[in-house]
């Protein structure tokens, strides 16, 4: 007689009742395990971040990364990946729905692919806090202190949504770090910009007349000094940006007074070339290696740059000396924008970047090389909620200016995490959690990107440290220490 097989002779002495009773236990359990399996978008998050975590767990070093300096010799057009730190959050799960308008996903905005950054400094890899001794801020700013060399001075909006003003701030302090916390060293105190001009805002804009003081500011060094950029009443439009050498406004700064350039000394309007928008916002300045100022004013739909002049005036629009070549490649490597509740946004200040590491002694700044940096995200509005995904953009630094590359995986900052109650938003705080939209990642927008090193300013290479600064949830501040190399590992090369 032919031997059983051995589970057949575990159950062959069982009741026929209970194997009946066991095969329903068995579907109850499966069909308990399908449910679990369709889960809210936020779980899911949850469970791909924890997941994500563990990389820093029981003495792990964490993801390897793919080569920074292999990425400066990529080939035109290649794109890096390196699955130890690709992060997917594509959802694993999509249901059918009868009414296309019931399907919940046609507002949640769609997420790809990320490059995850990590600290380099921190004990669980994540980013920093910035405490504001009491006080509330966010999309905050730090550059190096000119004389402390454990000291950081940091700008960011001052949060008052809880008050009824008509002047809006800017908090600034001198920061140090305190067990992986950027802390300021004294209360916080308003930054002395000069008062707002009356403003000219008409129509459905007319109520900005009536809410002076600086927003959106970036505060960042070029290569002579620090500058302060802000959001404010215009003489031209209705709100447009000014500029300060920050030397002028802070004591930290005094010693350096006497070697200021003629630049910006007082509050001075930058001009744009024409058509204005009603509301400008996020120009950046950027510096030819020659040390001569550009103002940046958009990336999408098409870029739009100009020289820059110490009273705030520009010549004629640069852009269209590249627009064929620019276009071609931003066509193919800029991030996918839909056509309703998206666009893209320029963020940051820019920094200069040598494409070789700074230990090795071959490695030479040229203008072959030698690349304007500037981080530009990717908006979605969707139930009134906004997502902005960080990416890095290069282009010459040396005249056309013409886009060098782009990445091609949005930066996933570790920490960050799904939306909700957790998070503290703010805009949901006091509300039912239920009121939180599904499927959305706590808002991080990246606003500064500095070199970390107190000998450096606006050029640096690929293995020196950079802080990169955000707000969350316009709620409150953060930043990362992380490598220059680390955030120009996806780069696609234009042709």
């Amino acid at each position: 007689m032919a031997s059983l097989d051995p589970q057949r002779q575990r159950t062959m002495g069982i009741p026929r009742r209970f194997r009946y009773v066991a095969v329903l236990v068995i579907v109850l359990v499966s069909t308990a395990v399908f449910a679990s399996y369709k889960l809210s978008t936020p779980q899911r998050v949850h469970q791909i971040t924890d997941k994500l975590n563990t990389h820093t767990s029981g003495g792990d070093t964490g993801p390897k990364q793919t080569s920074a300096s292999g990425t400066a010799a990529a080939k035109s057009g290649e794109k890096y990946s390196d699955d130890d730190s690709y992060v997917d959050l594509k959802s694993p799960y999509t249901p059918d729905y009868d009414d296309e308008e019931d399907d919940p996903s046609l507002y949640i905005p769609d997420r790809g692919d990320y490059r995850e950054i990590f600290s380099l400094t921190t004990v669980d890899r994540k980013y920093f806090p910035i405490y504001w001794a009491g006080d509330e801020a966010y999309n905050p700013n730090v550059i190096p202190h000119p004389t402390k060399h454990d000291m950081w001075i940091v700008v960011a909006q001052h949060e008052q949504s809880k008050e009824i003003i008509d002047i809006s701030g800017e908090l600034i302090c001198e920061a140090g770090f305190l067990n992986g916390v950027l802390v300021c060293g004294d209360a916080p105190t308003i930054l002395p910009i000069a008062p707002s001009i009356t403003g000219v805002c008409e129509g459905d804009l007319a109520y900005m007349n009536f809410r002076f003081g600086p927003r959106d500011a970036r505060m960042f060094y070029g290569p002579s000094g620090p500058m302060i950029s802000y959001g404010t009443q215009s003489q031209y439009t209705c709100l447009g940006i000014w500029i300060q050498d920050v030397r002028m406004l802070l004591d930290s700064f005094r010693l350096e007074r006497f070697a200021l350039s003629k630049l910006f000394t007082s509050a001075t309007e930058v001009r744009r070339p024409a058509p204005w928008k009603g509301i400008e916002k996020n120009f950046f300045i950027f510096w030819d290696l020659q040390g001569k100022a550009y103002a940046h004013f958009d990336l999408s739909p098409e870029r739009a740059f100009a020289e820059l002049d110490f009273n705030g005036a520009v010549g004629d629009d640069l852009a269209p000396k590249t627009a064929s070549e620019d276009s071609a490649c931003m066509a193919q490597y800029m991030p996918y924008v839909g056509p309703e509740q998206e666009s893209i946004h320029q963020a940051t200040n820019s920094l200069s970047i040598t494409l070789c590491k700074r230990a090795d002694l071959k490695c030479k700044p040229t203008e072959s090389n030698t690349f304007v940096m500037h981080i530009f995200q990717h908006k979605s509005y969707y139930t009134f909620h906004g997502i902005y995904e960080p990416y890095v953009l290069l282009f010459q630094q040396m005249a056309p200016f013409a886009v060098h590359g782009i990445s091609q995986r949005p930066l996933w900052i570790h920490g960050r995490n799904a939306l909700s109650k957790d998070t503290h938003s703010l805009q949901y705080e006091g509300r039912p959690e239920t009121d939180i939209p599904e499927g959305h990642t706590e808002m991080f927008y990246v606003t500064s990107m500095s070199w970390k090193g107190h000998d450096q300013k606006y050029h640096g290479y690929l293995d020196d440290t950079l802080l990169l600064a955000f707000g969350i949830e316009d709620s409150r501040s953060a930043a990362i220490d992380v490598k220059a190399g680390d955030i120009l590992q996806d780069i696609a090369f234009c042709k």
